[in-house]
């Protein structure tokens, strides 16, 4: 399977070769320092994703369609059409001078990309790894934004008159455009069969935000000009509406204006004035769920009895400005991997301790970097473990994160024994803080041996209470201070999703080095068409 990807083959090889290095310089035979198979693992097929796969794909098919529909994020500029030769218009590879003023336009704009300092235009409009909501909101926005208004004065048309376009006011000034979308197509309304009736919106659609960026004079003529704001919001919530957008935001320095999609009342109640929102219901498919649950599925596709105990729904609520997962295939499969770890430690601990499964002998795992709670959410709601504490730096994902705990009935609350937890739902304790700076505090805390004050600062999610160590940091990998936590803390296991090779060969050399084994080990194409992969990583303290 590894020859059907020549990227993810050399991220084999290179891994193992490291991790050889590696048992060579401890001295350690392949007995005592394993080196486990490095699996490849594909991201979720389309029937996981959207309610309504195009076509049932074998695995070849689904490799050969890897680079087409799985971006949520996408950003382009926006270029006139004159920019580009008559000649060679319909050309794919045709390219203007960086240099080049795009912001003014007489003519129809064209979605395009900077590849090596120049600007490329999409043939057709279309961006391939863009997904599915994407895709069709770019092209309702591009009509939208070239949609020009019927000719006035045909017989004298004048040579002023030329840029007769519908919506003059939110083309004024515009240089780009982000798209920002959720992980699948679900339901935006309670009432399906009111949501299908409604001719403006579509029934199985997906949240998605579009961001206009302008360059100077800005989108407003004059600071607090209000009618202008009042004329590009005007254009602003008609395109909006027209290309069923959730909402379009204008930015400019200084200047932030958002409209709404005023077909759709749903979730109107959770937002702010200018809160944009990504709506996404994850369903995860267990067996088992009275002992330790083993992992069958996880999906963005409602099953077909959503009521099974079996069947357990996690929603999400995103900032639409702050990270989410670019590629939820991907974020599916890594997922699945993830909770079928922690339950497959689970269950070994109990198999080997030969004791009963109990809400007390349940590890406690510490999450760095746990976002709006992506990965912390699911576990919760799979009660494997007793407690789980999030640790996260930015603002909007601490929010997002302790708004989808309550959303999911799993936020700890204080006064609380650690031990309690409501039916089959672990409790989380989410913090506020960088990862590197929480980890010198526990680890000074640690190093002068005030136990008193490390409860009391830390509000019971002292380090070295937890079982687990679960990270998934930025690029650049882990800071030191959290490896020497990793190497201090009391940790039998730590589970890290890498989207960074060269800081994952770094990492592990440490770890391994400070007495961790890698017990299992999977890379996945995290964006096809580049060198990005994403690695899952069991590590396990040696004895």
């Amino acid at each position: 399977m590894s020859g059907e990807n020549p990227k993810l083959y050399v991220v084999q090889q290179e891994i193992r070769q490291h991790l050889i290095n590696v048992a060579q310089r401890l001295s350690l035979s392949k007995t005592f320092f394993p080196i486990p198979e490095i699996k490849i693992l594909h991201a979720a097929p389309e029937s996981c994703i959207y309610s309504s796969p195009t076509t049932h794909r074998s695995a070849h098919q689904l490799v050969e369609a890897a680079g087409e529909a799985y971006r949520c994020k996408c950003s382009f500029q926006l270029v006139p059409e004159s920019f580009f030769p008559n000649s060679c218009i319909n050309r794919e590879d045709t390219t203007i001078p960086a240099e080049k003023n795009a912001s003014v336009s007489l003519c129809d704009f064209i979605y395009s990309v900077r590849e090596h300092g120049d600007i490329v235009r999409l043939r057709n409009g279309v961006f391939s790894p863009a997904n599915r909501r994407i895709e069709r909101a770019m092209a309702r926005m591009l009509e939208c934004l070239n949609a020009k208004q019927p000719d006035r004065n045909h017989q004298n048309h004048l040579e002023d008159e030329i840029d007769q376009y519908h919506f003059q006011k939110i083309r004024h000034n515009l240089t780009s455009v982000t798209f920002v979308s959720s992980w699948g197509d679900g339901l935006r309304n309670d009432d399906p069969l009111e949501a299908i009736k409604n001719d403006h919106i579509e029934a199985l659609s997906g949240d998605c935000h579009v961001t206009l960026h302008y360059g100077p004079p800005g989108i407003l003529s004059a600071p607090s000009n209000e009618h202008d704001e009042m004329n590009w919001k005007d254009e602003a919530q008609r395109v909006c509406d027209q290309s069923n957008l959730t909402s379009i935001t204008g930015r400019s320095k200084g200047v932030k204006l958002v409209v709404f999609n005023s077909n759709s009342t749903q979730f109107h109640s959770e937002r702010g004035k200018d809160d944009c929102i990504i709506h996404d219901d994850l369903w995860i498919t267990m067996r088992n769920h009275e002992a330790v649950p083993e992992i069958l599925s996880v999906s963005l596709v409602p099953p077909a009895d959503v009521f099974s105990q079996m069947n357990v729904k996690v929603q999400y609520r995103k900032s639409s400005v702050a990270f989410q997962h670019p590629n939820a295939g991907v974020m599916l499969t890594s997922l699945h991997w993830i909770l079928n770890t922690i339950s497959q430690l689970v269950t070994d601990s109990v198999s080997c301790n030969n004791i009963e499964i109990s809400v007390l002998k349940k590890p406690r795992l510490l999450e760095l970097y746990s976002g709006c709670g992506a990965h912390t959410i699911p576990i919760a709601k799979c009660s494997i473990l007793s407690q789980i504490v999030a640790v996260e730096l930015d603002d909007r994902l601490v929010a997002a994160c302790r708004k989808n705990c309550i959303l999911n009935d799993c936020l700890y609350e204080e006064g609380r024994s650690c031990s309690e937890t409501d039916g089959y739902v672990t409790k989380v304790s989410v913090v506020k803080e960088d990862a590197a700076v929480w980890a010198k505090k526990n680890l000074l805390l640690n190093s002068k041996q005030n136990m008193a004050t490390a409860q009391s600062c830390c509000a019971g999610d002292y380090f070295n209470s937890f079982d687990i160590l679960l990270v998934d940091p930025p690029r650049d990998g882990l800071d030191k201070a959290v490896c020497d936590l990793a190497l201090t803390g009391r940790f039998r296991h730590i589970i890290y999703v890498s989207c960074g090779r060269s800081a994952l060969l770094r990492d592990l050399d440490i770890l391994c080095m400070g007495g961790f084994d890698v017990a299992d080990l999977a890379v996945i194409d995290l964006f096809p068409g580049t060198n990005a992969v994403e690695s899952l990583v069991h590590l396990r303290r040696r004895p």
